[in-house]
This record gives structure tokens, C-alpha cells and sequence, in this order.
């Protein structure tokens, strides 16, 4: 069999880049998405695109592609997202001693775009190698930072392979992410009474006390070691001089056991309720379930997949008990065994995200990897 050439860290890394410079931001992704259908398309395959942009308020739908080898079927599926938190700046990634990041002072954008890249240029690799390889599935997906709400849209069917692997882990390569939690939404409005706050605030109702009394009595932060809560927006008020009339709130709960995810989010709606109470406001409450918790065994055979292709780069495997939800808890819960895989980016959703080349180098490798291990049985599944 004919190797594949050595990874050339100049193209992954301007590739990269490329990505990296165009703002992505969830449900505004149409820029980045036509990059990665016309590099797909200049190698002859075609490129699907749902109708999610529709169902989530978007601009893109998630992109599918189907890349034929061995095998009639896929056998296994890989995916990346899109879109990536908000920049609060530009987007000027830099390479500076074998390290990009972004020198404007916002997110980098290698969440997710440094698989984005990899995917596309192993595709380009594989394709042009003239070595077997199986058949199978690309799925770029959109809005996936808001609670994974992009995968949630994909038509029935997708994943069509029996297997998938997921590359959205912060972490050297190496981590395979066998665990993940449940995540549940809790959006609050309080509604007071606005009075003039000087001259006669014994008429108002604070609606931000409610919220700060709710906040107060609740805890937050990683309460055991499979359970976190957090309240992450609070808007309110008008103006100094008024009593405030409104406060929303946006928390959530998170963990890998359903009982402790109900425990927790029903003390956070008790907080709640017990500080409107206090403050004598109104509260709206809404509770949403984003995404449930996943568990594979390590004699999985995706788990097995994903150990074989770290062992092939001569890695270290590490099973990791993910705090985080990413695309792997939608297709899991769609019936399709999917791991999540560490792929080299870090300190992600901060002005200090970076990833090394060496690390873009490895990510294509990776992909590589788990592609041309895929078991292919008889038409092309596993």
C-alpha cells in the first residue's frame, strides 16, 4: 500500500488561517460554509445543505458530504461545526514561533475551525493519494455553541454511518471523550413595578433584587465531580433613577447523572421562586433539556476506533469525562456511537486561544487515521 506523504504544516497551517480570518459567529456562519462547499466541490463531490438556517433563525444550514471509497455506505462519520462564539474584536490570526493566534484580542477560532481545516485537507489528501480508503460522511454543522442547536436539525437519517467521530475537545491529541453530560437551560424574567427611585421607591418592585436574591441563595460553580450550574446573563433596569421593572436571567445545570441534573436545576428554580417571593415581583420561568448525557464502554468498538487511531501516531491514549456538550450528545442520542476527540486547541472561548502547527499537523493525522481504520463490512458498514 502507498503511504500517504508527510503532512505539510505550511498548507494545514495557511488553511487555518484562512478560516480563521472570517468571522463565524452562531447563526451567521454562510461566509465559512462557502468556503468549505467549494473546496469540497473543486474535488468533485457534492455538497448538501439543510434546512436548519430556516428552523433556528440562521443564515447556513448544516453542510453534508459523502466522500466514496471502499464501500457503498459509510462507515464511519466525522463532524465539525461551523460557527464559533462571538469575537468580541477582529479576527487577525498571527503565527508567532510555531503558534497562531489571534493578535486583535478576541477568540482565535480554532474551536472549531482547526478540524474544519483538518477534515478538508485529509479530504484533499486522501483523495488525491490514490490509496483505498472507506467510504465516508463529512457533516459540518451550524449554531452548534448554542447548545449544540444546529445538529438538532439535521434531517432524519444523519449520521448515516454506524460509527462517528466528533473532533471538539480542548486537549492535546490523545483525549478520547467517553463520557458527557445532560444540559438544561433555565431562562427567568422578573417582573416588578418601576417607581422614581428618589422620590418614591416604597412604590417600585425591584425586579433585580429578585434575581439577586435568587442568585444569592444558589449554588454555583462545579458542585461534585459530574455536576456544574452557572448563571451566565443578567440584563435589567433603564436607568439609575428608576426602580427596575425587569430582570431576565439565563442559567444552567449540567451533568452526567439525570438524577443529580434534576436535583440541581430544581434548587435553582426553587432559588428562583423563593427570590421573587422575596422581593415581591412576578417571575416567568422556562426550563429547556438542550442535550442528554452520553456513556461509551471502552470495549466499544467507536471507542476501540478511536484508541486505534491515537496508538497509530504513536499517542498515548486518555479517556476523558467531558464537562462540555459538543454534536457527539445529538448523535449519540441519535442512535449513532459517537466519541468526541481532543484535536489540540486550547484555552477556547478566551483572547488567549491558540493552537501550535505541530498540533494541526497531528489533527490531520487523526483524521486520517480514524478514516482508513473504520472496519468496513459488507456494503461499506461496520
Amino acid at each position: 500500500m502507498t503511504l500517504l506523504p508527510e503532512v505539510d504544516p505550511d498548507r494545514i497551517c495557511a488553511l487555518f488561517m484562512e478560516l480563521a480570518a472570517v468571522a463565524s459567529p452562531s447563526r451567521r456562519e454562510r461566509a465559512v460554509a462557502d468556503m468549505v462547499a467549494a473546496r469540497l466541490r473543486a474535488l468533485g463531490l457534492e455538497v448538501e445543505e439543510d434546512d436548519a438556517a430556516a428552523q433556528i433563525g440562521g443564515d447556513t444550514g448544516n453542510l453534508r458530504c459523502l466522500v466514496y471509497g471502499a464501500g457503498d455506505r459509510p462507515a464511519v462519520t466525522l463532524a465539525a461545526h461551523l460557527d464559533t462564539v462571538k469575537p468580541e474584536g477582529p479576527l487577525e490570526p498571527v503565527l508567532e514561533d510555531g503558534v497562531v493566534r489571534n493578535a486583535a484580542g478576541t477568540i482565535l477560532g480554532a474551536d472549531n475551525k482547526a478540524t474544519v481545516a483538518a477534515l478538508l485537507h485529509a479530504t484533499e489528501r486522501l483523495w488525491g493519494a490514490g490509496i483505498p480508503f472507506p467510504t465516508y460522511e463529512l457533516v459540518f454543522s451550524v449554531a452548534e455553541e448554542l447548545s449544540v442547536l444546529g445538529s438538532r436539525h439535521l434531517p432524519a437519517g444523519v449520521p448515516s454511518a454506524p460509527l462517528a467521530a466528533v473532533f471538539d475537545s480542548s486537549g492535546p491529541a490523545g483525549g478520547i471523550v467517553v463520557r458527557a453530560p445532560s444540559q438544561q437551560t433555565i431562562r427567568a424574567e422578573f417582573k416588578g413595578r418601576a417607581a422614581h427611585a428618589g422620590l418614591e421607591p416604597e412604590l417600585g418592585r425591584n425586579a433585580i433584587q429578585g434575581a439577586a436574591f435568587a442568585i444569592a441563595a444558589m449554588r454555583l460553580g462545579r458542585l461534585d465531580e459530574e455536576t456544574t450550574a452557572n448563571v451566565g446573563v443578567i440584563e435589567g433596569g433603564v436607568a439609575q433613577n428608576i426602580v427596575p421593572a425587569h430582570c431576565s436571567l439565563r442559567a444552567e445545570s449540567r451533568s452526567l447523572d439525570e438524577a443529580k441534573l434534576a436535583e440541581t436545576t430544581g434548587a435553582m428554580v426553587h432559588a428562583l421562586q423563593e427570590g421573587a417571593a422575596r422581593a415581591a415581583v412576578d417571575l416567568d420561568l422556562d426550563v429547556v433539556l438542550e442535550y442528554r448525557a452520553f456513556g461509551l464502554p471502552r470495549n466499544h468498538p467507536v471507542v476501540r476506533l478511536g484508541r486505534a487511531a491515537v496508538e497509530s501516531l504513536g499517542l498515548e491514549p486518555r479517556y476523558v469525562s467531558s464537562g462540555g456538550g459538543s454534536d457527539a450528545n445529538e448523535f449519540n442520542a441519535r442512535g449513532v456511537p459517537t466519541i468526541n476527540l481532543d484535536c489540540g486547541m486550547m484555552r477556547v472561548h478566551t483572547p488567549e486561544e491558540y493552537i501550535g502547527v505541530a498540533d494541526l499537523v497531528t489533527l490531520v493525522r487523526l483524521v486520517e487515521a480514524v478514516i482508513t481504520l473504520a472496519p468496513v463490512g459488507e456494503g461499506g458498514t461496520v
